[in-house]
């Protein structure tokens, strides 16, 4: 049974190629990518681990935190592929009657098959070099490497079947995944809260590694440092700690599977509420585009893939106010407003994929692209226009000039518009997979990464290149110091915005209207 599941995932994961170009662009690239990053760190460890310079303080910190930190990936990576379409959740396989000791085995073994696994072999293969300098400490890596490697995807495993069996609602897994955005948002300020609670970054780190060496973080990295200084007893309880992870695991493993295989939970309908009124439909007028709109905002409000980014700019506040008191750099905080513009008006970029086959509500009600297009660009602006004025604004007024205030706002409202009216061309021309009504805001289907980075940076290249004028404006401005110019930039980056979504909206019409069908196939097949 083992070798089937092993089997399974080797065909799922060789048929996955099969499904488009763009799904093989994109693994080629991440591979690539991930490749690239574990190779420099390969390098580093090939080049720190020779007799000649190795440095056993150096090496013992590098590893443990190297270690800690390849530890918490495959602690975190199931948080955010946990809404996806995984075809290894233990869930499929409860109709089929498979012995649950073969199921644990295979799914962790099954979790070996993947790139991940393949560039933490490297890294630790890697670790083996790092510590050649000593004997002990090199057989101990090398002995310790499959141990590390089963430890990682047992714990991966157990994150994984545990939000299945006990966080399989869709509140929850939207909740830990925008969770998990905002932590990954909020990491530097994270890290600058504990770098000051000690006196230096050289104060912290002997602290630091000591205390990760001894939790399940570092505990496995830590081994060759005891057995390279002949501290067996410590040797002896980091390997009791790696020990003690495992069955951990494979207990909350065990437990996860008895919850989802014969304790199954049924929802209830006893607690459903009668909906009353039109709720946000009455809000808006009763008209075609009055009632994309309301549909619109309803997503903003009630969906978290829309709702994943409004979840995202809090943070982001949160993270300019820690670097500006970091760097004592106003500009840190005057760069939310245009951050926030061109974030909420390339949120709209996606839209059509994200109706999926609900899409054809538009079609089958002869929805016309010009309602379409501006119906979905009002229920942005609805609320997207104030936030954005108020993230612009308030640190305008706390360092600036009146006449920089002006600037600062009509560049953030003009970076808005023209990101929004670009979005509405783009949306109804390139439509690429997103996550489905009812996955998390984080999951990425299949196929999605290589078409995903084309639009995304395609468009962000785009939006720079209309941002010309106020860029070569503000270069005038700051060389000439005329207040005057201020005022231009601010009134013309509003114009220019007004203009660009006059255009994209009726461009982005155009298109609608004429490609329709294709349109919701597309939409539907993703």
């Amino acid at each position: 049974m083992v070798a089937a599941l092993i089997r399974l995932k080797k065909d799922l994961t060789f048929n996955g190629f099969n499904r488009s170009g763009w799904h093989i662009l994109g693994t080629v690239f991440a591979g690539l990518y991930g490749l690239g990053m574990v190779g420099m760190v390969f390098a580093l460890q090939v080049m720190e681990g020779s007799a000649d310079v190795a440095d056993p303080e150096f090496v013992h910190t590098a590893s443990v935190l190297m270690g800690s930190a390849v530890f918490l990936l495959w602690l975190i990576i199931p948080v955010f592929i946990s809404g996806a379409d995984a075809a290894m959740n233990p869930r499929q396989f409860v109709t089929f009657g498979i012995p649950r000791r073969g199921l644990i085995l295979g799914l962790a073994l099954t979790g070996l098959i993947s790139i991940g696994a393949v560039l933490t072999l490297i890294w630790l293969i890697g670790q083996v070099l790092h510590w050649r300098w000593d004997a002990a400490a090199a057989v101990t890596a090398a002995i310790t490497l499959p141990l590390l490697l089963i430890t990682y995807s047992l714990v991966s495993q157990a994150v994984t079947t545990s939000i299945s069996a006990w966080l399989s609602g869709r509140r929850s897994r939207d909740f830990l995944a925008v969770l998990a955005l905002s932590l990954m948002v909020l990491l530097y300020p994270i890290m600058v809260g504990l770098q000051s609670a000690f006196a230096s970054l050289a104060d912290a780190l002997p602290a630091v590694v000591n205390f990760l060496a001894l939790t399940p973080l570092g505990a496995g990295a830590a081994l060759p440092a005891d057995a390279a200084a002949g501290h067996w007893g410590s040797f002896t309880l980091r390997l009791g700690i790696l020990a003690a992870t495992v069955a951990v695991a494979l207990v909350v493993i065990r437990a996860a599977l008895v919850k989802i295989t014969e304790q199954p939970t049924v929802p209830s309908s006893s607690g459903s509420r009668s909906a009353k009124g039109l709720g946000i439909f009455a809000r808006f007028p009763a008209t075609p585009w009055g009632a994309v709109a309301a549909r619109a905002s309803t997503y903003w409000l009630k969906d978290a893939r829309y709702g994943g980014t409004l979840v995202v700019l809090p943070a982001l506040v949160v993270l300019a106010v820690v670097m500006y008191f970091q760097l004592e750099a106003p500009w840190v905080l005057l760069a939310l407003g245009p951050i926030f513009g061109f974030s909420l008006g390339f949120a709209i970029s996606a839209d059509i994929s994200y109706d999926h086959s609900a899409f054809a509500l538009h079609i089958t009600s002869g929805v016309s692209g010009m309602a379409d297009r501006v119906g979905r660009l009002v229920g942005l602006l609805a609320f997207g226009l104030p936030a954005t004025v108020l993230a612009a604004l308030i640190p305008a007024v706390m360092f600036a000039e009146p006449g920089t205030a002006a600037a600062l706002v009509g560049a953030s409202v003009g970076m808005l518009l023209s990101a929004a009216g670009l979005s509405c061309l783009i949306s109804a021309r390139f439509t690429y997979p997103v996550p489905k009504p009812g996955d998390g805001p984080l999951s990425q289907p299949s196929g999605s990464t290589g078409r995903l980075m084309i639009v995304q940076l395609g468009m962000l290249i785009a939006t720079l290149v209309l941002m010309l004028p106020e860029v070569i404006l503000v270069i005038i401005w700051m060389v000439s110091d005329a207040q005057w110019l201020a005022w231009v930039l601010g009134i013309g980056s509003v114009l220019k915005g007004l203009a660009l979504v006059w255009i994209g909206v009726h461009l982005g019409a155009r298109v609608y209207d004429r490609s329709q069908p294709e349109l919701f196939q597309q939409v539907s097949q993703y």
